[in-house]
């Protein structure tokens, strides 16, 4: 019987997964950080006009900071603070000096602290770990940061290593940035080949992995289907009825 347990167990596919938007809800978490500091910096009085339109303005501000960030025009210092100053400018409100910084700091002090986790993942995590499967994260997250979430959502035990983009020097989907993260884990070569990479970012989770010989999982709760997609599933308890095998 151990033999046995022990040749099946050796079949299972090596997970790696990614955090943000993955297992962290990160527009759920980040919305609430921007309340609470919407609220504590009196952001009305500086000329924004309601909650709702700080948080559009900032998540446009963010998302177009961090594609800066990942094509390497902007440095992980600048981006913290540039994302407030733009979304205060798309705003028409004033912006005194120091403000941006000191909104980075709050919403850093605030932001990692939040738990709400995407549907399934704890439930997901657990089934995968009975199952024998060995786990890693993979993140383009500042190393720091994406260590809080993880402890304060009690996701950390699941896995045997995280990488983030900040550690290992180089952002997926670098090539480098998977084979680097494999071999941190101390993955074999044969091992490496039967990897599967779960993630929401068609460019950074699948093809960046498939470019390098591992399978894709897709994470697209909207439904959108890419056909050069390893999988797709809708939610992460459809990640059960995978074959996940090496």
């Amino acid at each position: 019987m151990v033999g046995q347990k022990r040749t099946s167990l050796m079949t299972l596919a090596p997970l790696f997964f990614d955090l943000d938007h993955t297992l962290w809800d990160f527009e759920t978490n980040s919305r609430l950080a921007l309340e609470q500091g919407f609220k504590d910096l009196d952001l009305g009085s500086l000329g924004v006009a309601d909650l709702p339109t700080w948080i559009r303005h900032y998540e446009a501000a963010n998302d177009h900071c961090w594609a800066e960030f990942r094509a390497g025009r902007m440095d992980k210092a600048t981006l913290r603070g540039r994302r407030f100053e733009l979304a205060l400018e798309a705003c028409g409100a004033a912006c005194p000096v120091g403000l941006p910084g000191q909104m980075g700091e709050h919403y850093l002090a605030h932001s990692p602290y939040q738990k709400t986790l995407i549907p399934g993942t704890l439930e997901v995590l657990e089934t995968l770990r009975a199952r024998g499967h060995r786990m890693w994260v993979l993140t383009n997250g500042f190393d720091e940061v994406q260590h809080l979430k993880m402890d304060n959502c009690n996701l950390t035990p699941f896995f045997e290593g995280v990488y983030t983009s900040d550690a290992l020097d180089v952002k997926k989907p670098n090539p480098q940035a998977y084979r680097l993260a494999a071999e941190r884990a101390g993955l074999s070569a044969t091992e490496f080949e039967s990897v599967v990479m779960v993630g929401d970012s068609l460019e950074s989770d699948v093809l960046g992995a498939q470019e390098v010989g591992w399978r894709g999982v897709h994470f697209a709760p909207s439904g959108e289907r890419h056909p050069e997609a390893w999988r797709t599933v809708r939610s992460l308890p459809e990640l059960l009825e995978l074959e996940l095998k090496a």
